[in-house]
C-alpha cells in the first residue's frame, strides 16, 4: 500500500452525499493529483549452478601470443561511392595478448599505419597502460584525384607491437616483445558498385531510426585447402542492436548461416584468384547496414616448426614437439617428416641422448649430456606436393654446483655443568644457484691436535651424515677447530634415468669450493672460562 499526501490545485465537481449537512455554502469537490510512482521487489528464486568442460574450435595458446585484428570502420559500406572531393576511411587496430597474465610486465604498446606502397611517413600511436588487450583508430583519406576509373582500392598496412620490461620465456627462447602485421583494403566506385551484396526480407517500407554499420574481420590471404574464420560480431547499431547476419562468399566452400561468425575455404584451383567477401546486418528496426572485404587464395605450404620444453638445463630431460602445421585439407606426411639435432658449441654428438629415432617425430624426450648450443632441423611434405623447413637454436644451460656456506661460533667455552664440554649449533645457509635440491649434508671437524695453527696434517672425523641443517657438535678438549661441510644435490628438475648416473650429481665442500669460505669462518675456539675472585676483608 502507497499513501501520497500532496498539496494539490486540481479537482473536480463531486456530489456531495445525501448524509451531509448541505445548506447553501456547501460545494463538493474531488482534489486530485497525479504522480509517477515505482516499487522495486526482491524474489527468492531458485538458483542453479552449473560445470562441464569448455571446448573450443581452435587451440588457446599456452605462452605469450599476440593476435592482432584490423577492422575497417569506413567507408561504411565498403566499397564506398565517390560522391565529392574525398572518401574518409577510418582503421581500427586491436592487439590482445594471449597465453600471458603478467600485466605489470608490460612496458607499452605500439601501434602503426600506413597506406601500403606508399611513400608517406607510418602514422604511430602508443597506449602505456598495462593492459592484455588495447586498440587505436587512425584516419585516412582517398582523394578523388585517385580514382581514375570506375573502381579504386587503396591498401593499408598495420601493425601492432607489445614490448615488456623484462625477458619472457617461451618454447623457443626469450623474447621482449611480439609484433603482428596485418592489411586491410578500402574501395572506391564511381558508377556501378563492383560487391553484390547478400539480400535481406522484410525489409521496411518506412523506414524509422538509424540504420546499422557492418564491420568484416577476415584475414587478406588465405592458404587452399584452410579454414578460414571470418567475423562481423563487431558490427554494431548506434540505436538497437542486430538482429541477422547475411554472407556473401562466392568462390568459397562451405557457408555461413544467421551468425556473426563462420568459416569458408578455397579449393586449390583459386590460388592466385582473390574472392570478395560480403555482409549485410539487419537491426532490430528492420534496417540493414552493408561492407565487404577481400581474399586472396595462396598456395596450400605447409609450415615446419619445432618447439623445445623443459628445464633445458645439462642432464635434465627436455621435450622436442613437432607443430608444423599444414591446410586442413592438405595434411603433412608423417612418414616423410625428418629431423635432425645436432651440437653447434660446446658439447658432442655424442652428448645428445634419445631412445628411438627421430623419424615421423611428433614428440621426443631428448637429454643433453653436456652445456652449450644445440640445433635441431625439421623438413615436412604435405599431401600437396609442398615441402617446409624449419629450425630452432636453443641453449643448454650447465649444472651449476651448489654454493656452501654456514654459520659457527668463533669461540665457546666448555661448561662444567656439562660435563666440562662445549655444546654449541652449526648452522648451514647453503642453497642450489640453479633451484636443484640438497637431499644430504656430511658435518666434518678436525683438531689442531699440535697447538701450531695448521689444520692440514689433522684427520677428519664425521659428526653428522643425515642431512641435518643445524646439527649438534659436543667437543671437550681446549683449542681450534676447523670445520667442514660437504652438501650433496639431487636433480630439481625431471631427468632421464637411462641416461645419467650418480656422479652427474653436483657436490660441493666449505674446503675444496673455489669460493669457499674463509678459514676464519670455518673455524672455533674451544676455552675455559677464568676463575671469578672475590675477597672480603
Amino acid at each position: 500500500m502507497i499513501t501520497y499526501t500532496v498539496p494539490s490545485k486540481n479537482y473536480a465537481p463531486e456530489k456531495v452525499s445525501d448524509s451531509f449537512d448541505k445548506g447553501q455554502w456547501v460545494e463538493g469537490r474531488l482534489y486530485y493529483v497525479e504522480l509517477p510512482y515505482y516499487f522495486t521487489a526482491q524474489a527468492k528464486l531458485t538458483s542453479y549452478s552449473y560445470a562441464g568442460t569448455v571446448t573450443f574450435d581452435y587451440s588457446p595458446p599456452d605462452q605469450a601470443t599476440l593476435n592482432g585484428t584490423a577492422t575497417l570502420e569506413k567507408p561504411s559500406p565498403n566499397p564506398a561511392k565517390l560522391e565529392g572531393s574525398k572518401v574518409d576511411v577510418k582503421i581500427n587496430v586491436k592487439g590482445e595478448l594471449l597465453g600471458y597474465t603478467n600485466s605489470s610486465n608490460i612496458e607499452e604498446w605500439v601501434f602503426y599505419a600506413r597506406e601500403k606502397d606508399g611513400t608517406a611517413k607510418a602514422d604511430m600511436k602508443k597506449e602505456y597502460s598495462k593492459v592484455l588487450t588495447a586498440s587505436k583508430s587512425f584516419d585516412f583519406q582517398i582523394p578523388a584525384s585517385r580514382v581514375t576509373s570506375d573502381s579504386f582500392k587503396q591498401d593499408y598496412a598495420l601493425t601492432v607491437v607489445i614490448r615488456f620490461k623484462n625477458p619472457v620465456i617461451t618454447k623457443t627462447g626469450t623474447i621482449t616483445s611480439l609484433e603482428q602485421k596485418m592489411e586491410v583494403s578500402a574501395g572506391v566506385y564511381k558508377k556501378d558498385n563492383p560487391v553484390s551484396y547478400p539480400s535481406v526480407p522484410n525489409k521496411p517500407t518506412k523506414p524509422e531510426g538509424k540504420p546499422p554499420i557492418a564491420r568484416i574481420s577476415a584475414p587478406k590471404y588465405v592458404k587452399a585447402g584452410s579454414d578460414m574464420m571470418v567475423y562481423g560480431g563487431a558490427s554494431s547499431d548506434p540505436d538497437g542492436y542486430i538482429t541477422d547476419y547475411a554472407w556473401g562468399t562466392p568462390g568459397a566452400e562451405g557457408g555461413i548461416e544467421n551468425a556473426a561468425r563462420g568459416y569458408v575455404w578455397y579449393t586449390r584451383d583459386k590460388v592466385g584468384q582473390t574472392f570478395p567477401i560480403s555482409l549485410t546486418v539487419v537491426d532490430n528496426d528492420g534496417l540493414i547496414g552493408s561492407t565487404s572485404t577481400e581474399v586472396t587464395v595462396i598456395e596450400p605450404t605447409p609450415s615446419a616448426s619445432l618447439e623445445i620444453t623443459g628445464a633445458l638445463k645439462q642432464n635434465r630431460k627436455t621435450t622436442l614437439t613437432n607443430s608444423s602445421t599444414s591446410p586442413e585439407r592438405f595434411p603433412i606426411i608423417k612418414s616423410k617428416t625428418q629431423v635432425t639435432i645436432s651440437a653447434v658449441s660446446g658439447g658432442t654428438q655424442a652428448d645428445i641422448k634419445y631412445s628411438g629415432s627421430l623419424a615421423e617425430l611428433e614428440s621426443k624426450d631428448v637429454l643433453f649430456r653436456k652445456p652449450g648450443k644445440y640445433k635441431a632441423t625439421i623438413h615436412v611434405e604435405n599431401t600437396a606436393g609442398y615441402g617446409a623447413d624449419g629450425d630452432i637454436t636453443f641453449d643448454i644451460a650447465p649444472d651449476e654446483v651448489p654454493s656452501v656456506y654456514f654459520d659457527v661460533a668463533q669461540k665457546m667455552y666448555r661448561d662444567p655443568e656439562k660435563g666440562n664440554k662445549a655444546i654449541f649449533q652449526v648452522m648451514d645457509r647453503s642453497f642450489s644457484t640453479d633451484k636443484d635440491v640438497l637431499n644430504r649434508r656430511i658435518w666434518e671437524y678436525r683438531y689442531d691436535s699440535n697447538n701450531n695453527g695448521n689444520f692440514t696434517d689433522e684427520k677428519w672425523e664425521i659428526f653428522s651424515n643425515e642431512n641435518e641443517i643445524a646439527p649438534k657438535l659436543e667437543l671437550s678438549q681446549v683449542g681450534r677447530y676447523e670445520i667442514r661441510l660437504t652438501v650433496f644435490e639431487e636433480f630439481g628438475q625431471p631427468t632421464i634415468e637411462d641416461y645419467v648416473t650418480e656422479a652427474d650429481r653436483r657436490i660441493a665442500d666449505s674446503y675444496t669450493d673455489p669460493i669457499r669460505q674463509a678459514l676464519v669462518e670455518r673455524t672455533v675456539e674451544i676455552d675455559n672460562r677464568a676463575p671469578e675472585v672475590d675477597w672480603d676483608l
